[in-house]
């Protein structure tokens, strides 16, 4: 009986120390997954600040959890999206197909053409592989080319995760917008959109799109919340969009804005000489306007900027010509 009694008190003994270590363990590491599930629910919705912060709170409070690698992901994750400069040495280290492919994109974001392209034949002809090469063929202004390889039937673009199926269909919009497939455009962005509403690249395209139709109103407010994002980096494609609206719209405060970023960014002055002759033709001046658009396009515009300044060159060379026509015709007629 004493024995009966010995034993079930040590029974108990050990029920309340295996309950008070856990006990003390939730404590010490409920904070540690509370903070874990905030940055997950961040992620989820591209609250980039929100991402910043949780994982600042982890790196500063996480402790030998660090260790186990458990946010290594989002780090570099936001170093991705925040346009971090270490981004790529960061990622050397990897070998697998995902950060393959993010080292990729910091390269094209870079304009390292060479090394992207290295990157994408180590990835091989892949889901994420042609997706890529889709982006590279878009970044040299081969829009149907583009098209094509993301519509190959033989890739299972399912496999794909959610960002990078956003990526492929805001892709394919972008491929649409620059061969003037409007029906297609307007499917592709809202296919994007559905899969990921908060992802900030519909925002990007959406913008593009609003402001190649003349939706200058609509244009505005898109450029305005891309702005209030601050984290974002400047790109050259948006300040040169930025710097076309408000040329629209007689704001030469922010086209002086627009300028002084552009002569910040790799290769922007090509672009400033694409806004400044878009400029010149907005005030009626057509072989100032003409003179600048031929220089941006020599000095090597790319993509989609490019098309746009051949079709703007293109227009002002015809209504020189129409100009030409009439002044011949007056001039007959006159004699």
């Amino acid at each position: 009986m004493a024995k009966r009694r010995k034993h079930s008190f040590r029974k108990r003994r050990q029920t309340t120390f295996m309950l008070l270590l856990l006990i003390i363990i939730m404590i010490m590491i409920g904070p540690f997954l509370w903070r874990l599930e905030q940055l997950k629910r961040a992620k989820s919705v591209y609250d980039v600040p929100k991402v910043s912060e949780e994982l600042q709170w982890l790196k500063l409070h996480g402790g030998l959890l660090n260790k186990l690698g458990l946010i290594n992901d989002d780090l570099l994750w936001l170093d991705l999206n925040v346009g971090s400069k270490n981004l790529e040495s960061e990622l050397t280290m990897y070998q697998d197909e995902q950060h393959r492919f993010w080292l990729f994109l910091s390269y094209l974001r870079d304009e390292n053409m060479a090394e992207a392209q290295n990157v994408l034949d180590s990835i091989g002809k892949t889901p994420l592989g042609q997706l890529g090469q889709a982006l590279v063929s878009l970044s040299k202004g081969e829009a149907e080319e583009s098209r094509r390889q993301l519509a190959e039937t033989e890739a299972d673009w399912k496999k794909l995760s959610k960002s990078d199926q956003t990526l492929r269909h805001l892709t394919l919009a972008q491929a649409a917008m620059i061969t003037g497939d409007q029906l297609s455009m307007q499917a592709e962005l809202e296919a994007a959109q559905s899969i990921e509403p908060n992802n900030p690249a519909c925002l990007s395209v959406a913008f593009d799109i609003a402001l190649g139709q003349g939706q200058w109103a609509k244009a505005r407010e898109l450029s305005q919340a891309i702005v209030a994002q601050t984290w974002r980096p400047k790109t050259v494609l948006f300040e040169t969009k930025r710097a076309i609206l408000a040329i629209h719209e007689n704001d030469e405060q922010e086209l002086s804005d627009c300028l002084v970023s552009l002569k910040e960014l790799p290769r922007g002055e090509n672009c400033i000489n694409y806004v400044n002759g878009i400029h010149a033709l907005s005030k009626g001046q057509q072989q100032e306007g003409k003179t600048l658009l031929q220089r941006a396009l020599n000095s090597g515009l790319d993509g989609q900027l490019k098309t746009d300044a051949q079709r703007a060159l293109d227009q002002v060379t015809e209504r020189q010509k129409a100009d030409h026509v009439l002044r011949s015709l007056g001039d007959g007629n006159v004699d």
